[in-house]
């Protein structure tokens, strides 16, 4: 299927308790206008910020990601959030307190503790990123940011969407060998490098690289063959359209928040699917896309 176009259809707010570099807060209801007719579970194996989910707000729900510390923010903030906030209270903006808590070790920290960590470090860090070097060591520095950590209504409206929802530390192999037959998957991997390899986008310890491109093009493939629904977003390049040319494709219209650059800042994302795209961009265009 060639590139198609689309219109941006508003269905909700799409909004985290997270800033999450790479997230889709800003697309989720785009995305969420191609999802397929599902009746099963909806899946976010890479769940970031989790805007997809929180856009959709499906009545079940699986959210997972290879990010331990991540996995217990999400877990706490669903089942303790008043507590999670309190501790957010007591940290200080300041970049003393910010690089003493950047330089904790999580083992010896209890999961509220480590819930709170994320957020404030999500919130205080350099652009929303989240990267940690070979031992898995968070080093982003310091941002600067005069404001709030948290919005309360919006952080607690995150809590009660959360309730009931299984939330899982797990490769995404894991959550696509589980979807079945009428669930929804939705995939928003560690992009493919518009200019190499590098680990400035290294989001765990073990950077996500082609291999893993390549699986995931498999068990896409698989989860398919058994009646999953699979959408997937990742880079325009020519690498991504061949790992998964055997996909539905169309383009995304994006902004860069991360690349310091503003001119370097709007692109295009390429949206896979493994069902039709409904024609959105309307009577004779050439090219479907998200804008």
């Amino acid at each position: 299927m060639g590139l198609q176009t689309m219109s941006s259809i508003r269905y909700g707010d799409g909004r985290s308790f997270l800033k999450w570099a790479g997230g889709k807060t800003r697309y989720a209801d785009q995305l969420v206008s191609i999802a397929p007719k599902f009746d099963g579970r909806y899946f976010e194996p890479f769940m970031g910020s989790a805007a997809v989910f929180f856009e959709l707000a499906p009545a079940k729900a699986s959210l997972s990601d290879a990010n331990r510390e991540l996995v217990v923010c999400f877990k706490q903030v669903a089942e303790n959030p008043e507590k999670v906030l309190a501790l957010l209270d007591e940290m200080p903006n300041t970049r003393e307190f910010y690089n003493q808590e950047r330089a904790r070790d999580v083992a010896g920290m209890s999961d509220l503790e480590r819930a709170a960590r994320v957020i404030y470090l999500n919130k205080t860090g350099f652009r929303g990123l989240w990267r940690v070097n070979r031992k898995g060591g968070f080093n982003v520095p310091y941002g600067e940011y005069d404001r709030p950590y948290y919005n309360r209504s919006v952080f607690m409206a995150a809590s009660r969407a959360l309730q009931g929802v299984e939330i899982q530390h797990r490769d995404f192999t894991a959550a696509l060998a589980e979807a079945k037959a009428g669930d929804w998957v939705y995939l928003d991997p560690p992009y493919i490098p518009l200019g190499g390899w590098s680990d400035f986008k290294r989001y765990t310890a073990e950077q996500f690289g082609e291999e893993d491109q390549h699986r995931l093009a498999v068990a896409m493939r698989e989860a398919g063959s058994r009646g999953v629904f699979v959408t997937m977003t990742n880079s325009a390049t020519p690498l991504t359209e061949e790992i998964f040319a055997e996909f539905n494709v169309m383009r995304m219209a994006t902004r860069r928040d991360i690349n310091l650059q503003a001119k370097s800042r709007g692109s295009w994302d390429l949206v896979f699917t493994n069902y039709e795209i409904p024609s959105v961009g309307g009577e004779g265009a050439e090219e479907p896309a998200l804008f």
